[in-house]
């Protein structure tokens, strides 16, 4: 074979079907019996075969490949419809990978029915887990770009997930929600989410850190179709950080940073240890024995 430039890389049926049409319309010594095989692969390495053997007979240009890519990119949707995908908003980008990645894998015949149109798409763009909203919109112009839909069914797709997505851009129960700068209330939500055995919602992804909790706690009741079900998870989950604030604040106890030396610590852990509490409680009854012997002594 040739170098990659004059090598046609079909990632769908579609394109392979485009280039052996181009070929055979456009270069008159190109044969069709040469383009045939039983498989994609096989199809795809025929394709280039026979575009190799038409080129060293001069009869395609040395760059014939490039034009035929050129062509085809021409019967793609234009990347301008696609400007409403904004790599900048997260919890667009999230949701829409997510949920082209669940609908193209998707093999139950209900399912498959009522997605029909978005069966078109490539479910391999999403065969690899992403962390960052750069690559998540790569992967979802990919589905579209490297999938089985037409220019005309990729834009009846697009007009599809754009009123999905105004529909869910509405709720922002939880976004207004999650507070700003708070992993603890990040980490909370994606645990609560986790811990709700009862009907649980299935997860967008599994969080690497912290920070990205909160992404996927968004994403994950984005992903609910069930309006009803996902306002009574929110509703609960509300509920159960309102009563885990409020015992915090009942309890009376707040947390505090002390310096001290590495040998300190290390008692500090003996002492704890011996009497079976924690650390905190240690500290706690030192400083309460303490007050108490110089109430004593005074």
């Amino acid at each position: 074979m040739r170098d990659n430039e004059e090598f046609l890389e079909a990632n769908s049926e579609r394109e392979c079907a485009f280039y052996s049409d181009y070929l055979l319309k456009n270069i008159r010594s190109a044969s069709i019996k040469n383009l045939r095989g039983n498989t994609h692969e096989e199809r795809v390495i025929k394709l280039n075969e026979e575009l190799e053997g038409l080129i060293k007979k001069s009869r395609a240009p040395q760059n014939y490949a490039t034009q035929m890519r050129s062509a085809f990119k021409a019967t793609q949707l234009s990347i301008q419809h696609f400007r409403w995908v904004d790599k900048k908003d997260e919890r667009l980008c999230n949701w829409l990978w997510c949920y082209l990645k669940k609908t193209t894998s998707q093999t139950e015949p209900e399912e498959a029915v009522k997605n029909e149109s978005l069966l078109l798409l490539s479910a391999k763009a999403f065969q690899i887990e992403r962390d960052t909203t750069t690559e998540r919109q790569s992967d979802i112009l990919n589905a579209f770009y490297h999938g089985e839909a037409t220019a005309s069914q990729q834009q009846e797709i697009m007009e599809l997930l754009k009123a999905k997505w105004h529909e869910i851009r509405q709720d922002v129960s939880v976004t207004n929600w999650l507070e700003d700068n708070n992993l603890t209330h990040w980490s909370w939500a994606w645990s609560y989410l986790q811990n709700n055995t009862q009907r649980p919602l299935e997860q967008a992804w599994l969080p690497n850190n912290d920070v990205e909790k909160r992404a996927a706690v968004i994403a994950t009741l984005d992903l609910s179709d069930n309006v009803d079900r996902k306002a009574l998870v929110i509703d609960k989950m509300k509920k159960a950080w309102s009563q885990k604030k409020f015992r915090e604040k009942s309890s009376g106890k707040k947390p505090y940073s002390i310096s001290m030396t590495l040998n300190t610590k290390q008692k500090l852990n003996a002492m704890a240890e011996e009497k079976g509490i924690k650390i905190n409680e240690m500290i706690e009854y030192l400083v309460q024995n303490e007050f108490s012997n110089r109430d004593q002594n005074a």
